[in-house]
């Protein structure tokens, strides 16, 4: 059986390969289209936004994954079924429901590589390309470096150490000089709540004033700072949510709920990153009644035509209800998790209906009547 499990699953895999190349490709020339609207700006170019659609590929490859397994599967158990394989694996006493079952082991292959992809290949990625981006198209006079962003504003020198999160400054220094030449105040604080973009919270914050020969100490549990940083400087510092890592992007909630801020809008996003593999697993088992189901007459076009569009609805509506959610205040995972929950029923109904080993030999009947 396991020559068995590894011809369906090369099998399965190319189709896999097969629509992930031809997705990418759309819809990476979509991106470089929108891309071209930079171009032009401080120095980006034309090749740098072909380079920022690269680099961001593999966040594109994440958001495709569940069409992917749908349409990937179909077309992978539809070689089989146009190559009369499945009509011989079926004679030979194999049930339907242990191909499914083999189909369903390149689903966990499939999850598994999300997962890998979510959680270190896109966020690194994604976050290399912004920051090109931004550079390049702000001409700004900062730099980020593993030792921390380094900025200028007028007489005003500020360091971070680290970003927490991704989205957290935090060990942050602040050097401000006189006219003269003189250091006048240096600020030092353990972090930064960022929730009003123009004015900073520097928590735990330590201030040095130098006056003459005397140097005046004051510790302020939380000092309201007016940020002087460009916007291009604070995208730098404090990242999109969109392009975090999937334990960034939970550590960031987890910090935020216990300070008390409203997260309902970031829970969701958690929520739908964390659902991201399994509903490219549950569309692998949504695959299988289309090759046996009620559409295994049907034509190869045809059932990829219903897959994409199954596809489609399930990426819009699943945002939908996601947004929904947020405004109507109820459950984030309730909301995401939802679609998925009623998908995987209506799918695994539909499996148990048309996998039923007594009916093996009606399908073998009705695949070979079929002219």
């Amino acid at each position: 059986m396991l020559t068995l499990d590894r011809h369906i699953w090369l099998r399965v895999i190319r189709g896999y390969v097969l629509v992930i190349a031809i997705l990418l490709s759309i819809f990476s020339l979509m991106a470089f289209v929108n891309e071209l609207d930079m171009v032009g700006r401080g120095t980006y170019g034309i090749a740098d936004a072909a380079l920022n659609v690269l680099l961001t590929a593999p966040g594109r490859m994440i958001e495709l994954a569940p069409a992917t397994a749908l349409v990937g599967s179909i077309i992978g158990l539809g070689e089989l079924a146009a190559g009369h394989e499945l009509i011989a694996m079926l004679a030979l006493g194999i049930s339907p429901l242990r191909i499914g079952w083999s189909v369903t082991g390149t689903g966990l292959l499939l999850m598994a590589a999300v997962v890998g992809f979510q959680e270190s290949v896109a966020p690194y990625t994604d976050q290399l390309a912004f920051k090109r981006r931004v550079l390049a198209t702000s001409g700004l006079e900062s730099f980020r470096t593993e030792q921390g962003f380094w900025t200028r504003d007028d007489r005003r020198f500020i360091k971070v150490h680290q970003v927490l999160d991704g989205r957290i400054p935090s060990e942050i220094e602040i050097y401000e000089f006189d006219d003269r030449g003189r250091l006048r105040l240096v600020t030092w604080a353990e972090r930064a709540d960022t929730q009003n973009p123009h004015q900073w919270v520097l928590q735990g914050a330590v201030q040095r004033i130098f006056e003459g020969n005397t140097v005046v100490t004051k510790r302020l549990p939380s000092l309201p700072w007016d940020v002087s940083l460009m916007p291009a400087q604070v995208e730098l510092l404090v990242l999109p949510v969109e392009i975090l890592s999937l334990s960034s992007l939970y550590q960031h909630v987890t910090y935020l709920k216990g300070t008390g801020q409203n997260v309902e809008r970031l829970e969701s996003r958690l929520w739908q990153e964390f659902s991201m593999p399994l509903s490219t697993l549950v569309m692998v088992i949504v695959a299988i009644p289309f090759v046996f189901g009620p559409l295994r007459e049907a034509t190869a076009g045809k059932r990829i035509l219903h897959g994409s569009l199954l596809g489609a609805a399930f990426h819009f509506i699943s945002h939908i209800v996601a947004h929904l959610g947020t405004i109507l205040h109820l459950s984030p995972a309730l909301t995401v998790l939802s679609l998925i929950a009623v998908l995987c029923g209506v799918a695994f109904w539909y499996s148990d209906t048309v996998l039923d080993v007594t009916g093996t030999w009606e399908i073998v009947s009705a695949t070979i009547a079929r002219p």
